[in-house]
């Protein structure tokens, strides 16, 4: 299948092409699996699609977006269709990298194992497919019209970095590792599409609950989760996946189970009521938000607010089962400590609940395999009484760099009393896209009430400035005349954001 300009058509205002052509008829003869493949998942396929009781792939696309780095063989699922892109297509880069530009209009299973490698802002693609509210929309866009891709974690999520993603998403799959240990998740994917009833795929590519429901099937089936309990628990929703924890066999018998009238929906989560601090007065960054995106099945927010404790409300009352079934919901910590993290749902379907966190006492760390990280993590899972959703997730990313220092006062409430701006050798990881970083420390002032009055500010070269929050703003207490300063998040040369501070006068530092 040619991607090519007469082939598709672009959106001038989103720059996103729809391929307009139909899958390739193949001969009725192309075996599922590779004939040759012997082990219990390919024998179990192999046999269901031979009784007409699995779909095969038949329709169902590779979109190898690596330029055949990681390539999935042809001849280990002869069934699918294989994205090919034109020249011009190829000289634009939009046959390479995370994928969001391209739509096709039937199920499609990708990869690009690739990662940005270089230089200060190296990460996986799992962080660039959600860089911005439009990435993340983009990547929202295809998980709903039944595309699912695979990027490999490298050094996001490794015993040597920890764990460097802002946050945990459904969108797509990661895999623990670098170059080549997407290929089991891609297997993965193919045998659960493959095994799918005939019926249940329809039913569910009309739907578009293709991705969301093989997202299911991979953590439901999993090495450590062997029943509900698990599923509703962090085990089963881990940010990167280990491809030693696939259990092929358990694929496929899972996915050919499903019935199409007990298919499970994707849940639509809607923040209610959000973080509320105020730029240049609660967090120093004037143009900086706590919303880094917000998508129907997946929120990240940042913690920039001096605040101890931080709350808001989500709910899941727009999710419909496709079938109709009554649903309810359970909310999961999976990255946390639950003391810090306190979920009470209003009801007992569970649809809606209010979150409540607490500066984490402790870094977090991912349960069972110990990588420390920078964030929060929630999930809800709707329930229809047969079939558990994947998850729908929110994810809080923390500045634990800046070593804030809490005390609880005379009145009991925690105040911050202190935090620096520079990142050490020891520090916790900051993404220096999301958190900017200044050469000094802040020690808080308070009024006799409580309320944050203003900094005294410790340089590195051993200067100290007083500042104060009057009506105009923050400015320097000690100056002869107000003198108004801002403090802007600006990128660096070299990428990562760092502060500017302006007066009327203009850049000071």
């Amino acid at each position: 299948m040619v991607v090519a300009s007469a082939t598709t058509t672009r959106d001038p205002e989103t720059g996103i092409f729809s391929v307009e052509l139909a899958p390739a008829i193949l001969p009725s003869e192309l075996a599922v699996i590779d004939p040759g493949r012997s082990d219990a998942a390919g024998r179990m396929l192999r046999q269901l699609y031979a009784k007409g009781r699995a779909a095969g792939l038949d329709g169902v696309l590779y979109d190898n977006r690596d330029r055949g780095h990681s390539v999935l063989p042809p001849d280990a699922f002869p069934q699918f269709s294989r994205a090919v892109y034109s020249r011009p297509f190829v000289a634009e880069g939009l046959d390479y990298g995370v994928a969001g530009l391209i739509r096709f209009p039937f199920p499609v299973i990708g990869n690009s194992s690739t990662a940005l490698t270089r230089g200060a802002l190296a990460r996986s693609l799992g962080r660039v497919a959600l860089a911005d509210q439009g990435a993340a929309l983009r990547s929202y866009e295809l998980y709903a019209a039944n595309h699912i891709y695979v990027y490999p974690g490298h050094r996001d999520h490794q015993r040597d970095f920890g764990d460097r993603l802002f946050a945990n998403t459904p969108l797509f799959l990661l895999s623990q590792g670098s170059s080549g240990s997407d290929q089991p998740l891609l297997d993965a994917l193919a045998l659960c599409l493959a095994a799918f009833r005939p019926e249940t795929r329809i039913r569910l590519e009309d739907a578009g609950l293709i991705a969301p429901t093989a997202q299911m099937v991979l953590r439901r089936t999993m090495e450590g989760v062997d029943g509900p309990a698990d599923y509703l628990s962090p085990i089963a929703h881990p940010p990167v996946f280990d491809p030693a924890r696939l259990r092929p066999d358990a694929i496929v018998r899972l996915a050919n189970s499903l019935a199409a009238d007990s298919i499970p929906p994707m849940v639509r989560l809607e923040v209610l009521s959000d973080f509320g601090a105020l730029a240049g007065r609660d967090f120093l960054g004037e143009n900086q938000s706590e919303l880094l995106f917000t998508t129907p099945t997946a929120v990240g927010r940042a913690w920039r607010s001096f605040a101890h404790e931080r709350r808001v409300t989500l709910s899941a009352a727009n999710t419909i089962d496709p079938n109709g079934r009554p649903l309810r919901f359970h909310w999961v910590t999976l990255l946390g400590n639950p003391a810090d993290v306190r979920i009470s749902p209003r009801d007992p379907g569970g649809a809606v609940a209010d979150i409540e966190f607490d500066w984490p006492r402790q870094v977090p760390v991912q349960p069972q395999i110990g990588l420390s990280a920078s964030r929060f993590d929630l999930a809800v899972i709707a329930d229809n009484g047969v079939t558990f959703s994947a998850p729908a997730t929110f994810s809080v990313s923390l500045p634990l760099f800046q070593n804030r220092d809490y005390r609880q006062g005379t009145d009991g409430a925690w105040r911050l009393r202190s935090l620096d701006y520079w990142v050490d050798a020891e520090d916790a990881y900051a993404d220096p896209t999301i958190w900017p970083t200044g050469d000094w420390e802040d020690g808080m002032i308070y009024t006799a009430e409580g309320r944050l009055d203003g900094f005294e500010r410790r340089f590195e070269d051993g200067q100290v400035l007083r500042l104060r929050f009057g009506l105009e703003g923050l400015g320097r207490a000690d100056a002869a005349a107000p003198q108004r300063l801002h403090h802007l998040a600006l990128p660096t040369e070299s990428g990562p954001l760092a502060y500017v501070i302006w007066t009327t006068e203009g850049a000071v530092q």
